[in-house]
C-alpha cells in the first residue's frame, strides 16, 4: 500500500483539490464558531475568585446558579453559543474522515457517540445554563420572602438539568475513550502520538492544569474546559487532514 501511495503522484486532481478546500473551509469555520463558544463559556463559569480545586466543588455551581453577578443580558447572551452545537458536532465529521479505514467499531462509533454528546451538550447545557440563574436573577431583582419554597424550587431545577444531561455526560466520556482507543489501534491515518490532542487528551489535560492554576488563572482553563475540548481536536484535525502528504491516505 506504501509503494503504490509513494508511485501515485503529488499532484492533485479537480476532485481532490475540490474535496480539499472544504475541509479547509469546513475546519476554519468551525474554528471560528468555536471561539464565540468560548466567549459564552466565560460568561457562564468564569470567576476571578475561584482556584483549579474550587471548580471541582459546589462552588462552581453557585458562580452558575447566581450568574456570578452578571446582568440579564448577558447571561442571555451567553445562551447564543447552544445555538451552533449542530454546526460544532460536525468536527467529528473531520475526525472519521481520517477514522474511517479503521471499520466501523473504531472510525464510526467514537464519533458518532462525540457527535450526540455535542447535540444533547448544547440543548441541555449550553442553553440550558441559563436556566439554572433564573431563581437568583429574580430574586435579585424583587427579593425572595418564601426561603422554603425558594431552596426547594432550586433543588428541582438542577436535579431536572442533571437528568437531562446523564446521557450527554455518558456519550461524551465514553466516546472520547474509546476514541482514544482508535487513535492508539493505529487503525486510523492519525499518529499515536495525536492522543494528546484527541478530545480525551485534551481533557485530561485541562483538567490536570485547571487544578493546578489558582485564582483568577484556573477560570480561564476550566470554565473554558468545554470549549478546548472541541477546538483544539478541531484544529489539530483539520491541519493533519490539510497536509498534501496525508491527503491520499484516507
Amino acid at each position: 500500500m506504501s509503494d503504490l501511495l509513494r508511485d501515485k503522484p503529488n499532484k492533485m486532481n479537480d476532485i481532490e483539490q475540490q474535496d480539499h478546500r472544504r475541509i479547509a473551509f469546513l475546519g476554519s469555520v468551525l474554528t471560528i464558531l468555536m471561539i464565540w463558544n468560548g466567549v459564552c463559556d466565560y460568561i457562564y463559569g468564569y470567576s476571578p475568585n475561584l482556584s483549579g480545586f474550587d471548580y471541582f466543588t459546589s462552588k462552581v455551581i453557585d458562580v452558575v446558579s447566581t450568574a456570578n453577578g452578571r446582568p440579564h443580558w448577558l447571561i442571555m447572551l451567553g445562551q447564543t453559543a447552544g445555538w451552533l452545537y449542530p454546526a460544532y458536532a460536525l468536527t467529528y465529521y473531520l475526525w472519521w474522515r481520517g477514522m474511517r479505514k479503521s471499520g466501523f467499531w473504531l472510525g464510526y462509533i467514537p464519533n458518532i457517540l462525540l457527535a450526540y454528546a455535542i447535540l444533547m451538550i448544547g440543548g441541555v447545557q449550553h442553553a440550558g445554563w441559563a436556566f439554572l440563574s433564573v431563581l437568583e436573577q429574580a430574586k435579585a431583582v424583587v427579593g425572595s420572602t418564601d426561603s422554603e419554597f425558594y431552596s426547594l424550587a432550586n433543588r428541582y431545577i438542577l436535579e431536572h438539568f442533571a437528568m437531562g444531561d446523564i446521557t450527554a455526560v455518558l456519550a461524551l466520556y465514553i466516546g472520547s475513550i474509546w476514541h482514544a482507543i482508535a487513535i492508539l489501534s493505529g487503525r486510523t491515518i492519525f499518529p499515536r502520538w495525536f492522543l494528546v490532542v484527541s478530545p480525551l487528551g485534551v481533557l485530561i489535560i485541562t483538567f490536570v492544569i485547571g487544578l493546578l492554576l489558582p485564582a483568577p488563572l484556573a477560570g480561564f482553563v476550566l470554565a473554558l474546559f468545554g470549549t478546548w475540548f472541541m477546538l483544539i481536536p478541531n484544529i489539530s484535525s483539520t491541519i493533519w487532514l490539510l497536509n498534501r502528504k496525508n491527503y491520499r491516505t484516507y
